[in-house]
């Protein structure tokens, strides 16, 4: 069954990529959707992450997500602590099919992130990273300003899965696995080109 799904998924994306993608639509003296490739940032007003959109046909896409946060920690450490720097990284990916290919496109799919977050401060034993992993549908739309830069919205409704995480002395006991509902917006720009 397995094998099956996995020539019929290669097939179906293989099929896709034969078609034109992104072929421009004229509205006035714009043209849009021009690009089959989209670089872009989300979270504008929060912790940024690049992103890379590909358009497989003229409405389904994938986007690979990357970010990272670096946070510093001023002076000098106490005796017998260590001064450690705050740091996170994430990476993901999604894929979305837009319902249209007008001036504001709508579209729907699924997206999923795996972050890896560094406390900062002083510590006598440095606690682990913190680990976690973001899933769900994710739901919004582009809005065409010319015929290569969208900006947009998207809206996230999905699972924040806590990995656990070993004590590694009894100041920082250890922490079991949690899962919680979350949602999250975030405002999009994109430029597109082939």
């Amino acid at each position: 069954m397995t094998k099956w799904f996995s020539l019929l998924t290669a097939l179906t994306v293989l099929a896709a990529t034969q078609t034109d993608a992104q072929v421009t639509v004229n509205i006035g003296t714009v043209n849009l959707h021009a690009g089959k490739i989209g670089l872009g940032i989300d979270g504008i007003t929060g912790s940024t992450n690049l992103l890379m959109k590909y358009f497989f046909n003229n409405q389904l896409a994938g986007q690979l997500i990357a970010g990272f946060e670096l946070e510093t920690v001023g002076g000098s450490a106490p005796q017998g602590q260590t001064k450690q720097t705050g740091l996170a990284w994430r990476a993901g990916g999604s894929l979305v099919f837009h319902f249209t290919r007008d001036q504001v496109s709508p579209y729907l799919g699924i997206e999923g992130i795996f972050e890896s977050r560094q406390q900062k401060g002083f510590f006598s034993v440095v606690p682990d990273p913190q680990n976690k992993i973001t899933g769900g549908i994710v739901a919004g739309g582009e809005y065409f300003a010319s015929d290569q830069f969208s900006f947009g919205v998207k809206q996230l409704l999905g699972l924040d899965v806590m990995l656990q995480r070993h004590a590694n002395s009894f100041v920082y006991p250890r922490e079991e696995t949690t899962i919680k509902f979350t949602t999250s917006t975030q405002v999009t720009a994109r430029y597109y080109f082939n």
